[in-house]
């Protein structure tokens, strides 16, 4: 597997409210969402981080032989 320059990751904190004003507000979840630097890119940095499921819109996961832009590297 080699590694595409464009792939980067960031980590985003997400936090639930609680239900009734009476209950305790859940812990937030970390998770790390990654997304393409590349300028004809189809998920950018934003979408990546604010999209529910906009980090998994992006299928290759770093690695170039499974990247969906291979005529524009």
């Amino acid at each position: 597997m080699s590694k595409c320059e464009f792939y980067r990751t960031e980590m985003v904190t997400s936090r639930a409210h609680a239900a009734h004003s009476g209950r305790r507000e859940p812990p937030p979840q970390r998770t790390l969402a990654g997304y393409c630097a590349h300028a004809a890119s189809v998920v950018s940095r934003l979408q990546a981080v604010t999209v529910v499921g906009g980090a998994r819109m992006l299928t290759c996961g770093g690695d170039v032989a499974k990247c969906i832009l291979p005529d524009k590297l």
